[in-house]
């Protein structure tokens, strides 16, 4: 099976000093269950979605593989609040990556990700709803993120300790964690 893991520095998994981030741990666990899989992080810092709708489709076609399975996983939006980009832009490059994306392989997307500033966070949390709504229209499994990861204390502690966006080593390991036990991403990966 090989993965190509598309987003901004929170799927790059920037300030983890294992490198891993979330997609190394998600890979690394569906490995230890006997799946053969080759894995690509392809996270960008500041690559927020009109960027990654530019680039994506030129990257996973140079992975993949006659014969292969291929899964394409998104995570966007974080970067987009955080740099200003409206969520209307957003949307529209999201749909444009993820319409095309089907063609290509079975799509997940995992939701943006929360920071500490609350007002930041609120915006998130309003264009996670909107990317699950988008993804329920292309019938694309969806998980959520924002509310579980603000629910864990270890989470928000781990980005106060990094620089309050990223978290390191032990939040990108709660965040990994928490996608590989919801339905969507089990469903996805066809884990029991």
């Amino acid at each position: 099976m090989i993965i190509c893991y598309f987003g901004d520095s929170i799927t790059l998994g920037f300030g983890d000093p294992s490198g891993l981030g979330w997609p190394g741990r998600v890979s690394g666990k569906i490995a230890n269950l006997g799946v053969e899989v080759t894995h690509y992080n392809l996270g960008v810092r500041k690559d927020a979605s009109p960027l990654l709708a530019k680039r994506w489709k030129g990257e996973a076609e140079l992975r993949k593989i006659g014969g292969m399975e291929c899964k394409l996983i998104f995570s966007l939006g974080t970067a987009d609040v955080m740099n200003g980009i409206e969520p209307a832009d957003t949307l529209a490059a999201a749909e444009a990556i993820l319409s095309e994306a089907k063609e290509m392989g079975d799509v997940l997307m995992v939701g943006p990700t929360p920071v500490t500033d609350a007002e930041k966070s609120r915006k998130i949390g309003i264009l996670s709803e909107l990317l699950a709504g988008l993804c329920k229209k292309l019938d694309i499994p969806f998980v959520p993120v924002v509310d579980g990861m603000l629910a864990s204390p270890l989470y928000v502690e781990s980005l106060k300790g990094g620089d309050n966006v990223h978290p390191p080593l032990p939040g990108y390991a709660v965040l990994a964690d928490f996608i590989l036990q919801s339905e969507p991403a089990r469903d996805f990966f066809g884990l029991e």
